[in-house]
């Protein structure tokens, strides 16, 4: 059975160039390439400050953070960021055991992630 998972998509009061972006759901095989479509377009579109909150995320695979790590190289790329705010523990510990921490922007608070942003 395919998992969901769903983002909404906000702009941020501010800062022209970035949105937030809220996770819900589950991420994994089944449908990390509408996750990938989603983020590519935005960065096309030149919003490349990218802030991901977590906080209804249950669940991401290997795949998932995959996709992860390559959004915020390609946010990178165009001169941007992808921060990470709200993880969950079960979602940590994945990105902890792959060894990803130290790869990725990651934010307790949703309000500190903001407060990041150029």
């Amino acid at each position: 059975m395919e998992s969901q998972i769903v983002i909404t998509c906000e702009n941020i009061q501010g800062k022209e160039s970035a949105k937030l972006l809220n996770f819900v759901g589950d991420m994994d095989a089944t449908n990390v390439e509408s996750v990938m479509e989603e983020i590519c377009k935005l960065l096309n579109e030149g919003y490349i400050n990218l802030v991901a909150d977590f906080q209804n995320l249950r669940y991401v695979n290997s795949t998932g953070l995959g996709i992860l790590l390559h959004c915020s190289k390609s946010a990178k790329e165009k001169g941007g960021c992808f921060k990470i705010a709200n993880i969950n523990e079960n979602v940590y510990e994945i990105i902890e055991i792959i060894g990803a921490i130290t790869l990725l922007e990651i934010f307790d608070d949703l309000d500190e992630a903001l407060e990041s942003l150029k």
